[in-house]
């Protein structure tokens, strides 16, 4: 038999919980015969010792029930997607002013008004408004080559915006389908282990094989989205001095 408790970590030397005092030789785990640690939220730490092992409230180490270590391990998980909600589009953000920070501030206003239509119907037609004449005439170039600009910028601007708007938009659905399977302590920390997972994601046409992922982790989708235009970098491989 096992019992199941929560505590703070204590002094090295002296034994005495953090919360107590200030550690002078630094902080540790109690020296509790079969201390076996499965699970942290805070300053808390949670897990078992032996049956034998007589617990003391007031060095900041209890008893728990079933009930209240499966309350705090959803209590930490909610907390995790509360957070996660609101990073990815922490991410997304930072991932499209890297991305499409390049682009003029409206590559998409004007292109999705009268000039990528006017662009498309001239490289079709041979026709241009007064609006590619104009603005070709003022730049110096052909309108030809301002057309195949305003196309170009246009639809890779739209690509762009629709894969980064897909990425964050899985893993926003992923961390919404985040829950827990409160039937036992066990079960409930296999759920909290399950939101730290990770995935391996593949480009093969260009040639990336292997990029391990976390699979809801909001601070991937740079890594996604580097993988998906085929730009990640594959990891060389460590090989041993020595092996063949």
């Amino acid at each position: 038999m096992a019992k199941q408790i929560k505590w703070m970590q204590v002094d090295a030397d002296t034994q005495v919980s953090v919360a107590v005092s200030v550690p002078k030789s630094g902080s540790t785990n109690p020296n509790l015969s079969g201390l076996n640690q499965q699970f942290d939220w805070g300053m808390w730490n949670y897990g078992t010792c032996d049956d034998g092992v007589t617990i003391d409230n007031a060095n900041y180490i209890f008893n728990i029930s079933d009930a209240d270590y499966i309350a705090d391990i959803t209590g930490k998980i909610d907390e995790y997607v509360k957070v996660w909600k609101e990073e990815i589009y922490t991410e997304e953000k930072q991932l499209r002013i890297n991305q499409l920070g390049t682009y003029e501030s409206t590559a998409y206003t004007a292109g999705a008004g009268y000039k990528y239509d006017a662009a498309v119907a001239f490289l079709s037609s041979a026709t241009a408004n007064a609006g590619l004449t104009t603005e070709a005439t003022v730049r110096g170039i052909s309108v030809t080559a301002l057309a195949n600009k305003i196309k170009t910028n246009h639809e890779s601007f739209i690509s762009k915006d629709a894969q980064i708007s897909g990425l964050r938009g899985m893993l926003y659905d992923r961390i919404l389908t985040i829950g827990i399977n409160s039937t036992s302590v066990t079960t409930a920390l296999a759920s909290y282990a399950g939101i730290h997972t990770d995935e391996t994601i593949t480009n093969v046409g260009a040639g990336i094989t292997y990029c391990k992922v976390g699979f809801y982790k909001p601070c991937d989708l740079s890594t996604r989205y580097e993988v998906l235009l085929g730009t990640y970098d594959m990891p060389i491989p460590f090989v041993e001095i020595g092996e063949g």
